[in-house]
């Protein structure tokens, strides 16, 4: 296994979209603010996907309220989730917008203090991740297969069992590449800061940062190279799926392993990735808090429908991203959260080692 050393830097069956009778007039929202918490600095990539969404939630819920993106900063995430489950109204007025840390709730780490299927969760959108690195790296990356050479460099990221940070750590990791995690960076445009500086050589990030902040600007310019993507993987399957369109060709991970040893992953740190793909690439939850009345969950819910069948929704998220937005709703969505401790031994003993 590769060693690495630690630097700090710096009830859902109900989901689904067919929603009983409401009787009309049962919610109004007329005059009211409607806040999207997000447990993220602002300028990232969680909250320009809550500011696009908003621009036409609030046309599809009774008395179009005015809707609010309020970003809550703090223990690497969580205290913003922990806010909506323990303290947030319960009248709809206050709903997360983010990811469940999903390797932080299986192993029970500190400041976690939210149950997933707790949540009333309204819909979920999927997100694609890339792992980017600065083309200097091992003299020179004439090609992405060149990373395989580099060794000892500075792995950026939040903290340490989130997504930005474990997509990069198993990729590394798998393809046999030693290098140092450096924890702190508060969102992306910090992270872009430190590879900039080269303070940090490589990173991970959303599809939404990867338009922002990288595709048009450091790779473009060829001082970073985008490596590979990381999609979802259906349960059971060793094939993910195919939502990175919008990366032209910029191969999925799975693709990129096989090219640079000839062969396709398999073992423990494998299982772990397709265990972290199948999830946390479901990173933008849309939840109410434990407690809400049913109807007001049934009208988000029906709200939330109707925003993605706006064709105004799906064309202002295609082009941040550059392809159709995937999302889950039902019981596919209920699944994730009740099922995430479905990992096998092998693969969770790994896991574990790379998430403190």
């Amino acid at each position: 296994m590769t060693r690495t050393t630690t630097l700090v830097a710096a009830g859902l069956a109900g989901l689904g979209l067919s929603i009983g009778g409401v009787p009309a007039g049962a919610q109004d929202f007329s005059g009211k603010t409607i806040e999207l918490i997000v447990p993220a600095g602002a300028g990232g990539g969680l909250s320009r996907q809550a500011q696009r969404f908003s621009k036409t939630f609030s046309d599809h819920i009774p008395g179009k309220p005015t809707i609010k993106v309020r970003n809550i900063v703090g223990g690497g995430g969580q205290k913003g989730i922990n806010f909506v489950f323990n303290r947030a109204k319960k009248d709809g007025t206050q709903m997360l917008w983010g990811p469940m840390n999903f390797p932080g709730l299986l192993f029970g780490l500190k400041g976690v203090k939210y149950v997933p299927a707790e949540f009333n969760a309204v819909g979920v959108i999927g997100v694609n991740f890339v792992t980017i690195a600065r083309s200097d790296l091992a003299g020179g990356l004439k090609s992405r297969e060149d990373i395989v050479k580099a060794k000892n460099f500075n792995v950026g990221a939040r903290i340490p069992g989130g997504a930005l940070g474990l997509f990069s750590r198993f990729s590394f990791d798998m393809l046999g590449i030693p290098y140092r995690f450096a924890i702190g960076y508060k969102n992306q445009p910090k992270l872009k800061a430190g590879l900039m500086q080269n303070e940090i050589q490589a990173i991970s990030t959303g599809d939404i940062g990867y338009w922002v902040f990288y595709k048009n600007d450091l790779v473009k310019k060829g001082s970073a190279v985008d490596l590979f993507y990381h999609s979802s993987f259906p349960i059971g399957s060793d094939t993910p799926e195919d939502h990175g369109k919008s990366f032209g060709d910029v191969p999925n991970f799975v693709a990129f392993y096989k090219k640079a040893k000839g062969k396709a992953p398999s073992g423990p740190m494998f299982e772990a990735y397709k265990w972290f793909a199948a999830h946390q690439v479901w990173a933008m939850w849309m939840m109410l808090p434990p407690g809400t009345p049913d109807n007001v969950v049934a009208a988000m819910r029906k709200a939330y429908a109707a925003n993605w069948a706006d064709k105004r929704t799906v064309a202002n998220f295609s082009k941040a991203t550059k392809s159709a937005p995937f999302w889950l709703a039902g019981e596919k969505g209920g699944a994730l959260l009740s099922g995430y401790t479905d990992i096998g031994a092998e693969a969770k003993a790994y896991l574990k080692t790379i998430i403190r």
